[in-house]
């Protein structure tokens, strides 16, 4: 024999659904302005991203030697010598 429910579970929700009454038309509309405020500047953040103008860097000091065109050693931003050991024989 199946036994009853105690309580009535639609006449629980009933009452949990009356303690919460509806949102007035004036949240609403300020709900879904939110909201259309919100994704137009999240559209706005991904197209243009903040961070302001890029400059270029800056010249180096008078006294560093910058490299000519073709230019590679004794100059800033050229060349280093690497001294690297020999490769290992291959596997057999």
């Amino acid at each position: 024999m199946i036994r009853p429910l105690p309580h009535d579970p639609a006449a629980e929700v009933m009452r949990v659904v009356a303690e919460f009454p509806a949102p007035t038309r004036r949240r609403r509309l300020l709900t879904a302005l939110l909201a259309v405020a919100t994704a137009i500047t999240v559209t706005l953040l991904m197209l243009y991203p903040p961070g302001g103008v890029k400059r270029k860097p800056p010249p180096p000091p008078p006294d560093a030697a910058t490299c000519a065109p073709g230019q590679t050693t004794g100059c800033v931003g050229g060349m280093a010598t690497v001294i690297v050991p020999a490769a290992s024989a291959p596997a057999r």
